[in-house]
């Protein structure tokens, strides 16, 4: 799995299900390379293997964080 396969899979599914399916490619792309940008060691870790359960811990709480904060703004949650 890539890196941002393996953050995509820490999003909750009811999140994602939420999403319609013409922007899903886009907002997963697009978190992922805010991640990238702004926690660069963080995700670092998941580019370079098997990150640790406190990185999961701390890469969950990120991702869900940014897609409740988007679909807040957009009014879909």
């Amino acid at each position: 799995m890539t890196a941002n396969e393996q953050i995509i899979a820490l999003v909750k599914p009811e999140y994602l299900k939420k999403i319609p399916k013409i922007f899903r490619k886009h907002a997963t792309e697009s978190t992922c390379k805010l991640i990238a940008r702004e926690h660069a060691d963080l995700y670092k870790a998941f580019e370079d293997g098997e990150p640790t359960d406190s990185q999961k811990q701390e890469m969950t709480d990120l991702v869900n964080g940014i897609f409740e904060e988007r679909m807040k703004k957009h009014s879909m949650l």
